[in-house]
């Protein structure tokens, strides 16, 4: 139903906000809340950051786990840094992909403040980053926007300014967003994603239809060559395929190019219909004979 993506810089409270956002959905939604996080996939923050390879195998993980919980049926709030604006586009991908409601919640401090909560928490024994790793997060940090379909619909929670609960102003608003209460104060996006032919996932029989859809439509390929190849040089008039079949009529001497081309269109055409409609037959037989009435159309449309 949503994809939520948690923002912000280390240790700005983005946990603190998730776990109060996860409370005040499990009391307005039946919908289950699936949290995905560092810890949740057994990873150290520390380990994770200390370099470009580890943080991309991080960013990877959380986006696999991502993929495989997102759905129409349960809520998928993502508890990470999320810094890098091309991750984000990554994410809002997947909610599109799904046709779920998204939005980002950023939580934002000064660099000062985070860097205070962070010490603290070195200080009490928990966990915390290191010195470098935190300055080059706090670097390398992209804020969101809402202009960018990405980042939008956009939540802000103030950590440093307010204490962060179930009845804070951006939780209460995110949740009437994500529940589909249509009245909260900007919900221009409130409408589900639309998932587009891109990042539609083909049908698993989808494959095995297109396959044979190749492999029939080569036979038949064959088959007019063989025939106008005997006919000596003539003309020959139509050409039978087999019991069941249609028979191909021709008017005309047919190329090899020409019916490469014709068949590389009929492929074409039968898989795009393959997102949008029914899957094609999955067997030879009524794959031959869908290929042999285009062919029919399509050869008696341009005689000459």
């Amino acid at each position: 139903m949503a994809l939520v993506v948690m923002c912000g810089q280390p240790c700005s409270g983005k946990s603190t906000a998730a776990a109060f956002l996860v409370k005040a959905l499990e009391k307005t939604s039946n919908m289950p809340v699936i949290l995905i996080d560092e810890p949740s996939l057994n990873l150290d923050r520390n380990n994770a950051y200390q370099d470009m390879p580890r943080e991309k195998n991080l960013r990877g993980m959380l986006r696999s786990a991502v993929d495989r919980a997102v759905s129409r049926d349960s809520i998928v709030i993502v508890d990470s840094l999320n810094s890098i604006k091309g991750y984000r586009y990554e994410l809002w991908c997947l909610a599109r992909a799904s046709g779920t409601h998204y939005c980002v919640m950023h939580c934002v401090a000064d660099e000062a403040e985070c860097r205070a909560w962070n010490d603290d928490r070195r200080s009490k024994g928990l966990p915390a980053y290191d010195e470098n790793i935190f300055n080059d997060l706090v670097r390398r940090f992209e804020r969101p926007d809402g202009k960018n379909r990405w980042d939008s619909r956009l939540f802000e929670l103030h950590p440093g300014k307010e204490e962060i609960h179930e009845s804070s102003q951006a939780i209460v608003e995110a949740v009437n967003f994500l529940t589909g209460d249509r009245n909260s104060a900007g919900s221009r996006n409130s409408q589900m994603l639309q998932p587009t032919i891109a990042t539609q996932n083909a049908r698993t029989s989808d494959t095995n239809s297109l396959y044979e859809l190749d492999r029939a439509t080569q036979e038949i390929v064959s088959i007019l060559v063989d025939a106008q190849a005997q006919g000596m040089g003539g003309v020959v008039r139509s050409v039978p395929l087999g019991e069941g079949l249609p028979i191909i009529n021709l008017q005309r001497s047919v190329g090899l190019p020409e019916l490469r081309r014709l068949r590389r269109t009929f492929l074409k055409l039968a898989g795009q219909s393959s997102l949008s409609g029914p899957p094609p037959p999955s067997d030879a037989k009524s794959a031959k004979r869908m290929f042999a009435d285009y062919l029919n159309r399509e050869l008696s449309a341009n005689v000459l």
